[in-house]
């Protein structure tokens, strides 16, 4: 999973692939704006079938959150 979101991510912010660190900030490290971490979001949810509120991805900041959140959050769906 952490590889798909990281391919994700390297994907919208035109960043390489070994650019993409667990520990990279999305907003900081990535570029990333209100607006395109809205698109990301849709595009997880659309990528792993889950949905994700939004008071739960503003509190999301880093790719290692977001990974550890996905996988909570589908283990609790399975």
């Amino acid at each position: 999973m952490n590889e798909q979101i990281r391919a994700l991510l390297a994907v919208n912010s035109g960043l390489p692939f070994t650019a993409i660190t667990d520990e990279a900030n999305l907003s900081r490290d990535l570029g990333f704006d209100s607006l395109d971490t809205v698109d990301l979001v849709l595009q997880m949810e659309d990528l792993f079938h889950i949905a994700i509120p939004d008071e739960d991805y503003q509190q999301l900041q880093t790719v290692k959150q977001f990974c550890e959140y996905l996988e909570n959050k589908m283990a609790a769906a399975a």
